[in-house]
């Protein structure tokens, strides 16, 4: 923002680099575009072993035991954190547990807190709801704040639900993209070796963590039923990620014959990751729940068209691209029924509309929302956190 002073920021997150989920990637582009802008960054978080190699200051903490039971534990790494670099405002991925400890402190150390609402404990199937304290913590980490950072329609939706009517000023931002660097490695990958053995054009991605949340069994069983017709094509379907069910699906493929059609690649990064983005035919997602999908924005932004299943999130990004369309979660004929039409339309229109709107995600946007809200949070005052 013009003519204002540069902040003092502390993002405090429960996951971050070198893992490379969707908020551990935005994480690191906030503070970078903060950084760049003359702000002074820092990141608390969570982690062990190997430090990544960053341009600003980390200090990392391990999980305390029984966290669901002693959020409050967290506090103590918060006032160490600002002992020895003091923040003027902190930025918390989450209410549970990382806005909620943040919370009971802010007020008694003297900084502002911004908590960034991102999926994961707003979810109705979130893991650790059934433990004790959960629900009223996470209530009390996003009332406590002094603004909230929203990244979707359903997000603003799902804190009215979960934290109640009365909550600070909510603020919503997208993720965002460097288009530049983009582009730039797009072009790099143009002469890359594929990552396996794909045909550039003759494949459908599904990039994603592999997990039960992302649903990846949805699609195979949706690729089974329609075999015949990606054999006829010589078309592939490439699941691109790793995770805790990589295994489960993996036997899946194998039980229901057809290993010729899906690749597993495990996860990819760099101008593997690249390669199959700029040579896809198109992108499917069959998730059961996001906050704003990376992955779905990084194909959009790569002129793919989108097959995703129909929850909040994705309709919001379909909506606002045109650069596909969704199926009925969790309906797997359904799923079959959107994949044949998807290899078996003209799909130029939809690629048409996702270079179109890629401006809409640039790293640029993201920062100027990022920016704005934690200036706006300087100027504002709150109760502090009550659970």
């Amino acid at each position: 923002m013009p003519n204002t002073p540069p902040l003092r920021v502390c993002l405090f997150t429960p996951t971050f680099l070198p893992s490379l989920g969707g908020a551990e990637l935005a994480g690191d582009r906030i503070l970078r575009g903060l950084q760049k802008r003359g702000h002074e960054v820092q990141v608390l978080c969570q982690g062990h072993g190997p430090q990544p190699e960053l341009p600003y200051p980390i200090t990392r903490y391990r999980r305390p035991p029984a966290q669901h039971l002693w959020p409050e534990l967290l506090g103590w790494h918060v006032r160490r954190v600002f002992q020895q670099r003091p923040f003027d405002v902190m930025l918390a991925f989450y209410g549970y547990p990382t806005g909620y400890a943040a919370a009971r402190l802010k007020d008694r150390l003297g900084f502002r807190l911004v908590v960034s609402a991102r999926g994961a404990d707003l979810y109705p199937n979130f893991h650790a709801l059934s433990k004790p304290r959960v629900r009223s913590v996470i209530k009390a980490g996003y009332r406590g704040a002094d603004r909230i950072i929203s990244l979707s329609r359903w997000l603003d939706q799902r804190l009215y639900e979960v934290a109640g009517p009365d909550l600070p000023p909510i603020d919503r931002v997208m993720n965002g993209i460097d288009l530049v660097a983009f582009d730039s490695s797009s072009r790099d990958a143009e002469s890359h070796p594929p990552p396996c053995d794909l045909e550039p054009g003759r494949f459908v991605l599904h990039l994603a963590r592999v997990g039960p949340v992302k649903r990846q069994d949805l699609a195979v069983e949706a690729v089974a039923a329609c075999a015949e017709l990606f054999r006829g094509k010589k078309f592939r379907y490439v699941f691109a990620g790793d995770g805790e069910s990589l295994e489960t699906i993996r036997h899946q493929v194998d039980h229901l014959g057809i290993s010729d059609i899906v690749r597993l690649t495990g996860r990819q990064t760099g101008l593997d990751k690249m390669w199959l983005l700029r040579h896809a035919y198109a992108f499917v997602s069959t998730s059961r729940e996001e906050g704003m999908p990376n992955a779905m924005i990084e194909a959009i932004t790569a002129g793919l068209p989108v097959l995703a299943s129909d929850i909040g999130p994705h309709r919001e990004l379909l909506e606002l691209s045109k650069a596909g369309w969704t199926f009925r979660f969790p309906e797997v004929h359904d799923l079959s029924r959107q994949i044949q039409r998807l290899l078996s339309i003209d799909l130029t229109p939809y690629r048409s509309a996702a270079h179109q709107s890629r401006h809409l995600f640039s790293l640029d946007r993201m920062i100027d929302g990022y920016e704005r809200s934690l200036q706006c949070a300087m100027s504002c005052k709150t109760a502090g956190v009550s659970e």
